[in-house]
């Protein structure tokens, strides 16, 4: 079942000269069951994107579907739980006190508000922190509260910006533990993070955002796939090096050399034997798995050449 349908979605900000486009003609859909992670650099437009399908701003353009209604709708908003970063809560009341205020507006009985506000704080983990005012919690709770609020919603979409940043390891390590739960109920989990591990542990698919547009759209069998060469290079053959990028379709340089996917049968050997043709002396080299940071090395490569 198709929960998120956003299709040529444009947002910008201002007029004029301070005139933003934050996103430009993005398109995606995402499945009930799915973690879509979020990636990219500062200012791609990650938050933005939340933001819209949360109904938290209005689009400029393009159509934007969740769980079949429009986002930004009464409808639109209650499919949908927004833990945003920074989380907006009220420093005077206690977390209790914020989630059951929120259970209010999804339970139509006392007793099913005390049911869902006490399951929201058992899935972040709160404990006994949630007596206590919002203006004490440090980094890692609010962000722990920023999830339980999510949870209270009873919608089949749940999105969170940056949602696991600033916990403990241990915490860090059972919320997405739960957060997988939440997909394995069915419903759809989009986090965006700057925590590409995170992401490449967690998540299904992966956005990669950068300025505005989708660069990739990356399922994580397709990591797990395939294989990068990643080579050390010193001296003149960092100098020498662009004659292997232009050899190799997807090479990028790293801080140390290169790093060359592996695709349509191209081996480690292969690579290697036709830099010793071009003279071009390797260091060092190893094979190991693509990450979601070559994705963002290259998309940063394609933008420096457009």
């Amino acid at each position: 079942m198709t929960l998120l349908d956003c299709r040529e979605v444009v947002r910008v900000y201002g007029g004029g000269r301070r005139r933003h486009t934050a996103l430009t003609g993005v398109t995606v859909q995402a499945e009930a069951g799915e973690i879509i992670g979020v990636v990219g650099p500062n200012g791609a437009g990650k938050t933005t994107l939340l933001r819209l399908i949360a109904g938290e701003i209005s689009l400029t353009s393009g159509e934007l579907l969740v769980a079949d209604h429009r986002a930004g709708t009464r409808a639109g908003r209650r499919a949908v739980g927004f833990a945003s970063d920074p989380p907006l809560a009220p420093a005077e009341l206690s977390g209790s006190e914020w989630l059951s205020y929120l259970a209010s507006h999804r339970a139509g009985s006392p007793q099913e508000r005390a049911r869902l506000a006490t399951s929201a704080v058992e899935f972040a983990e709160l404990g006994s922190f949630v007596g206590r005012r919002i203006g004490s919690y440090s980094r890692g709770m609010m962000q722990r509260l920023a999830l339980a609020a999510a949870a209270v919603n009873r919608g089949p979409i749940v999105v969170l910006d940056e949602t696991l940043s600033g916990v403990d390891p241990l915490v860090h390590r059972r919320l997405r533990h739960q957060i997988a739960r939440l997909a394995s109920t069915g419903k759809l989990v989009v986090i965006a993070s700057h925590d590409l591990v995170t992401v490449e542990r967690l998540a299904t698919r992966a956005l990669v955002l950068w300025a505005g547009r989708i660069r990739a759209d990356v399922a994580a069998a397709t990591l797990i796939a395939e294989r990068v060469a990643e080579l050390t290079l010193t001296g003149s053959a960092l100098a020498t090096a662009d004659r292997a990028i232009l050899r190799y379709p997807g090479a990028v340089r790293t801080g140390h050399g290169l790093a060359i996917p592996l695709r349509r049968g191209l081996t480690i050997e292969q690579v290697l034997a036709d830099l010793r043709d071009d003279r071009i002396p390797v260091a060092a080299s190893r094979v190991r798995y693509r990450a979601l940071e070559d994705i963002l090395v290259q998309a940063a490569a394609e933008e420096r050449v457009a």
